[in-house]
């Protein structure tokens, strides 16, 4: 359960639209309509960055997505990963950007070409690093054992786990029995973009570890639908 094809597709989507629109005009041998293409494109571009900015800042409500997954031959819980709001701002700025440079690139001179050709790399650059995010990333499993992060590559065990001093909170207050990756604090939410609402997932592992006897119950249908009739819907 890497990152979803629907994701790359909204990331990769609005600069190669550009990019081709583009290529068509000056392959075209038609450079004065560039500045039209600019016209319409630019307001596009900025009036979607606006709504993935706002997409960003949205909290994620509602029940567990969590699915019925196996991880190491058994039964578990798991929350796919989701770059779709990060893909959909970052897709459109990058479009932005491309425009930008390309039209700087028509400049005569040194200075506003170079600058063009310097936000293309910084562009390419962090591109490359949301995909490799993407290409790396994995689910979050939540499973009889403790929770499995990012696919797998840390582990932390029910021991290691303690309940905080808020309920739903919760501490890692065993770091050294972390397997693979080692982690100083147990933040899900920032490991890894989750297609799951984070209060849910707090409150799932929160209760796991108030209940240690319902963990033996992790990975069947049952369980799953105990977890969601529960644990209430976020209210904010």
């Amino acid at each position: 359960m890497k990152a979803r094809a629907g994701d790359y597709a909204v990331l990769l989507g609005p600069p190669v639209a550009v990019g081709s629109a583009v290529g068509v005009v000056l392959l075209a041998g038609e450079p004065e309509a560039f500045l039209p293409l600019v016209v319409v494109l630019q307001p596009l571009t900025t009036l979607g960055i606006v709504v993935g900015l706002v997409q960003l800042t949205r909290t994620t409500r509602g029940p567990s997505t969590f699915r019925l997954v196996v991880y190491e031959g058994r039964a578990a819980f798991g929350a796919p990963p989701t770059f779709r709001r990060q893909c959909l701002f970052n897709g459109l700025l990058s479009a932005a950007l491309l425009l930008m440079a390309l039209n700087g690139l028509r400049v005569p001179g040194r200075v506003v070409p170079g600058l063009a050709w310097v936000i293309l790399a910084m562009n390419a650059f962090a591109m490359a690093l949301l995909l490799f995010r993407m290409i790396r990333s994995g689910p979050l499993l939540i499973t009889v054992d403790g929770v499995a992060i990012d696919g797998g590559r840390t582990f932390v065990p029910w021991a290691a786990l303690e309940p905080g001093s808020d309920s739903p909170q919760w501490t890692l207050a065993h770091p050294e029995l972390v397997r693979g990756r080692p982690i100083k604090r147990f933040q899900p939410g920032q490991v890894v973009s989750l297609d799951v609402s984070l209060w849910f997932l707090f409150r799932s592992i929160h209760s796991y570890l108030d209940h240690p006897e319902r963990r033996a119950a992790i990975g069947t249908p049952e369980e799953l639908e105990r977890l969601r009739g529960t644990l209430a819907r976020q209210v904010t």
